[in-house]
């Protein structure tokens, strides 16, 4: 192989390398039917609970609405064991 070609080879792979690492995690913006929205990262479910999910993009257009109340996550809410309702966490 010329230098050329392996010159071209290596600068392939390190931009494919960049594109994966530089992919974003798939995130949805999750919401009741109160308003409450989260960000998750998988379409969570509980029982008897019905949540709606977006992508980002929805947020962005949605930020301000005063229909919804956001939540940010923090050490006290984890989504993966609770949800919002009403403006209250409940601990699943």
């Amino acid at each position: 192989m010329t230098l050329t070609k392996k010159l071209l080879a290596a600068t392939a792979l390190a931009a494919g390398i960049g594109l994966a690492l530089s992919a974003p995690a798939s995130a949805y913006v999750t919401c009741n039917r109160q308003g409450d929205c989260w960000h998750t990262d998988t379409r969570i479910h509980f029982p008897g609970v019905t949540l709606s999910f977006h992508d980002d993009s929805w947020r962005d257009v949605h930020r301000d609405d005063r229909h919804y109340r956001w939540h940010d996550a923090d050490d006290d809410h984890d989504w993966h064991h609770g949800y919002w309702d009403r403006g209250e966490w409940h601990r699943m």
